[in-house]
């Protein structure tokens, strides 16, 4: 949706792109049915058109299937070009952005923009399968506040957090609870990284 990995839209692009309902569901269809239709009920390949403009309905069982159906914005609550809006903040923002912030900007109840992030938040979590490529910076840290007690590197109550972060590209962050070299390393090697 936001461009592939490389290209990344920027907002022009993407109001220019998405500019309602209609844009945002004839791109979910293109991507669904790219390959073809497929009856999810009886895989019968042949469809006539469902009762909305975009929706797609089996010949043979009369099934009827969306383009949000199996996505994150089937079912919205609220406009589908603001779900589209609310992914590309989500997922453009290097430092994040609050329910809050996606709230004021979209126009929609504090609480629904929290529980769409949410959402949002899981559904790129399965795309943390993917390799990094390219100058990746790997660091960790201690958090949880200053241990007064503590000299060096004794974490205390703290806990370690390692970062992989692809510059330019995508960020991955993960956590781990227990300082480990090892899992340091794992980390490196799943994604072809030098440790020095």
């Amino acid at each position: 949706m936001i461009g592939n990995k490389d290209n990344d839209l920027s907002l022009f692009e993407f109001q220019t792109q998405f500019s309602s309902d209609n844009d945002c569901l004839e791109y979910l269809s293109a991507l669904k049915w790219d390959s073809g239709f497929v009856c999810k009920k009886c895989k019968h390949t042949h469809y006539c058109k469902g009762i909305k403009e975009f929706d797609r309905q089996c010949t043979r069982c009369n099934y009827l299937e969306s383009p949000t159906a199996g996505t994150l914005f089937h079912r919205v609550k609220f406009p589908l070009l603001k779900a589209f809006y609310a992914v590309y903040f989500i997922s453009t923002n290097k430092k994040g952005v609050s329910s809050t912030e996606l709230s004021r900007k979209l126009g929609l109840k504090q609480k629904v923009c929290w529980l769409f992030k949410r959402k949002v938040m899981k559904a790129m979590e399965s795309s943390g399968n993917f390799l990094l490529e390219g100058v990746v910076e790997v660091d960790e840290t201690f958090i949880g506040g200053s241990d007064e007690n503590s000299k060096g590197r004794k974490k205390g109550n703290k806990k370690l957090v390692v970062v992989a972060i692809e510059k330019k590209k995508k960020g991955v962050s993960r956590y781990f609870y227990m300082h480990d070299y090892q899992v340091i390393l794992k980390i490196s090697k799943s994604n072809k990284l030098c440790m020095k």
